[in-house]
């Protein structure tokens, strides 16, 4: 409760001060050319009924998103989100397939991450701040963007949450997408060509970024081509992450591609982690992969607004000694997700979203239906 009505005085304090600013600009500046604000927002209601016995049946207040931007001239603008809920996904029970070669116990997912319930990993919130920057353009082709916000090499972190079309994040955001802080630097040399360099703390999660005493800097490439402007692209990108006391050090490749045409929409991500586990203790010989991959397809059927939605999602985790190879300290385990759906667009704004989400291991399929409104 505490953590709403702070987020509801900082929203409000936000409004008052542009409006001031507002009202001092307009009488510095031409009347032709005033400050433009934008104020917009996503609220979604969840039924969930799962085989899981910690959640069965269910209602939430899935996401209430709230967004105010802002665009001083054509070179300066700025935009901030915050989710008002506080509420995150219950934890899954999905037991993992034993490695064909070692017999080990099943290893359960950690998931509390807030909208995501198999996104694997929560990494925390810091006054239910989504995104808060500052964008700077200069000669038409460069722009600098400074604050918290998602890092570019995931899509989904990336899209709104009211054009996400599935109910739940796939496994990529909680282990290789975040909301974190720092800068990104990006270019268009070409017009089928862009080119992104960030730096960020790498201490961030799904609803936010968090102060921590073990921050350590991130720093990634993104390269975008666009064979077919409005219609097709391509990602490339790397990330490299330092070690720390108790963080891993870290190599991660991205790839990824969209294709969009009339009511078809097709989207696809494939990440791979190199890590080398906390350096301590019986860790300190083990090194590990992390791999996850999604193909997600969607048409919508001509004059009855109804989207038909498909999403295929693997996650594995493979560890290892770093010189022998030995997996006797190895925790090993794979996961697959299959989600099937409908949405029902009522219009722009509202919609009903209805998924069946089949869960690798025993008893942990949901069926969820989320009604959503936005502005």
């Amino acid at each position: 409760m505490k953590e709403i009505k702070r987020a509801v005085y900082m929203v409000l304090a936000i409004i008052m001060s542009v409006s001031t600013v507002c009202a001092i600009s307009t009488e510095k500046i031409n009347i032709d050319n005033p400050i433009k604000i934008d104020i917009s927002g996503t609220a979604q209601v969840l039924f969930t009924k799962s085989e899981l016995d910690s959640i069965d049946k269910q209602f939430d207040f899935h996401r209430a998103r709230l967004g105010i931007g802002g665009k001083l001239n054509d070179n300066v603008s700025f935009f901030t989100e915050f989710e008002m809920t506080g509420n995150i996904s219950p934890q899954t029970a999905w037991t993992a397939k034993p490695d064909n070669r070692i017999n080990l116990p099943p290893t359960p997912s950690s998931s509390v991450a807030a909208g995501a319930r198999y996104a694997q990993k929560d990494m925390g919130t810091d006054g239910r701040l989504t995104e808060g920057y500052i964008e700077l353009k200069y000669f038409k082709k460069l722009k600098l963007i400074v604050g918290q916000m998602a890092r570019g090499s995931c899509f989904e972190l990336n899209t709104p949450v009211n054009q996400l079309e599935t109910i739940h994040y796939s496994t990529n955001v909680g282990q290789f997408g975040k909301y974190t802080r720092g800068f990104r630097i990006i270019g268009s040399p070409f017009s089928f060509l862009k080119i992104a360099v960030g730096i960020d703390d790498n201490a961030g999660g799904i609803t936010g970024a968090i102060d921590s005493s073990d921050s350590k800097l991130s720093a990634g490439v993104k390269f975008l081509i666009i064979p077919w402007k409005n219609h097709w692209q391509i990602k490339l990108c790397t990330r490299r992450v330092s070690e720390t006391p108790t963080s891993p050090d870290g190599n991660c490749l991205i790839g990824g591609t969209i294709f969009k045409y009339a009511g078809f929409h097709f989207m696809g991500e494939i990440f791979n982690l190199h890590a080398n586990p906390i350096n301590t203790g019986i860790n300190k010989e083990i090194k590990g992969d992390l791999t996850s991959w999604f193909l997600h397809a969607s048409y919508i059927i001509p004059g009855i607004n109804l989207q038909l939605v498909t999403r295929y999602n693997y996650f594995e985790k493979r560890l290892k000694g770093r010189l022998t190879n030995d997996l006797k300290h190895a925790s090993n385990y794979n996961m697959e997700i299959l989600t099937t759906g409908v949405n029902w667009l009522f219009s722009d704004h509202a919609r009903l979203q209805i998924m069946f989400d089949r869960v690798d291991g025993q008893d942990n399929n949901s069926i969820d239906a989320q009604l959503e409104v936005s502005f």
